[in-house]
């Protein structure tokens, strides 16, 4: 069983959903969009003051059309996304649809309300971004560059003396000389979804690209397995510690510990029994390790404790504990199944005044490794220059 990734939190998870989930997502947001839209103008045409005044009875009559074909696409979207996201399938030429008809629906809006309008602004500008960060390139640019055509086509045709823009008003109500607050508060109202659309997956997005920084970064130091630190950091830690001990003139002691016959757990039991172990095992190392030790995984079944400020007595003890944690409980599989596991170790201390790297402590760590191998297994030994020599 390996040790779960690191989970992103349920916001980040948003970009990672599938095109099809976060089409429906979004259809499902516009066509609530899309009913307030209609709700505002059925109310504001025949209930208000700014209804008789600026609203035409034709571009009243036309702005329900369109709101309403509006929702029955998004409606037709949600269908579809939703049979997509049942059926698992993934589908380029939906996502380009649900481009071009997103891109569509707020033309129409557009040419009733007015292309000038600040809500269409927002959507030329916010929506490409919007969409870059959910669809990626192609569909996009697709949209949008289709959506500036008709736009600028509008516009030409606006200015050229043809009667279509803001069909929806008989009197303009940004006009000096017959301003109306209530559209600009409408405006505002309409303004706020997409503001906030957009600066919340920016911001979703920048907090995840530093969430998976940090979990690169975490990557780079642990082993992913057990979540100890790996080889290249447990290196970095270690050679602060033997600057730090020469410096105070403290011992050093380092141990290497292999488990035994752990080679038979996994042929016996699987290889995922065996990363179960070994995650059992760092746990318990680090229950029993004190707050100042280092541990680390540097491959296999093979661990390194470092002990700072630690003489042989204090490792002999420190070390002991760790033998026994390991052998005294056995280890519970999922399936019910109970291990005994034992480990070798091998233990090197690093007196004041001796000048040795971290690679050859460790590499003396591990000659007593092998000795306590030789020995019978599940002991502590401790390396010694005399008992190398002979070796």
């Amino acid at each position: 069983m390996r040790k779960a990734a690191s989970r992103s939190p349920a916001i980040y998870r948003l970009l990672d959903w599938s095109d099809s989930e976060k089409c429906l997502l979004l259809s499902v947001l516009l066509s609530v969009y899309m009913l307030f839209y209609l709700a505002w103008h059925l109310v504001t045409a025949f209930f208000t003051d700014f209804g008789a005044q600026y609203i035409s009875p034709a571009g009243a009559r036309q702005f329900t059309g369109v709101l309403l074909f509006n929702v029955s696409g998004y409606l037709v979207m949600i269908a579809w996304a939703a049979v997509l996201r049942k059926k698992r399938r993934q589908s380029r030429f939906f996502v380009h649809c649900f481009v071009q008809f997103f891109g569509f629906s707020f033309l129409l809006v557009g040419l009733m309300l007015g292309l000038y309008s600040p809500i269409t602004g927002m959507v030329l500008l916010g929506s490409p971004l919007v969409g870059f960060i959910l669809f990626g390139f192609r569909p996009v640019v697709w949209g949008f560059t289709v959506s500036t055509v008709m736009v600028l086509l509008l516009a030409w045709l606006s200015a050229s003396g043809y009667d279509i823009y803001a069909l929806y008003f008989r009197a303009d109500p940004t006009a000096k000389d017959s301003l109306s607050y209530y559209w600009i508060a409408s405006t505002v109202a309409f303004s706020v979804p997409f503001v906030t659309a957009v600066l919340t997956l920016v911001s979703l997005l920048l907090r995840r690209w530093v969430h998976r920084e940090a979990q690169v970064r975490a990557m780079a130091v642990q082993d992913p397995l057990t979540g100890l630190a790996n080889r290249r950091a447990l290196f970095d830690q270690f050679a602060h510690e033997i600057a730090r001990a020469r410096r105070a003139g403290e011992d050093l002691s380092v141990c290497v510990l292999d488990l035994d016959h752990f080679k038979q757990i996994n042929d016996r039991h699987g290889h995922a029994a065996g990363d179960t172990v070994l995650v059992r095992v760092a746990e318990r190392l680090r229950q029993t390790l004190r707050e100042t030790d280092r541990i680390g995984r540097i491959g296999g079944e093979e661990f390194v404790l470092v002990l700072p400020a630690t003489g042989r007595m204090g490792a002999k003890n420190v070390v002991e504990r760790c033998r026994a944690a390991l052998y005294d409980t056995p280890i519970v599989l999922d399936d019910g199944t109970a291990l005994t596991v034992s480990a070798s170790f091998g233990v090197v201390v690093a007196a004041p005044g001796m000048e040795a790297t971290a690679s050859q402590l460790v590499s003396q760590a591990d000659e007593a490794l092998y000795q306590a191998k030789q020995r019978g297994r599940n002991r502590v030994e401790f390396w010694s220059a005399v008992t190398s020599a002979t070796a």
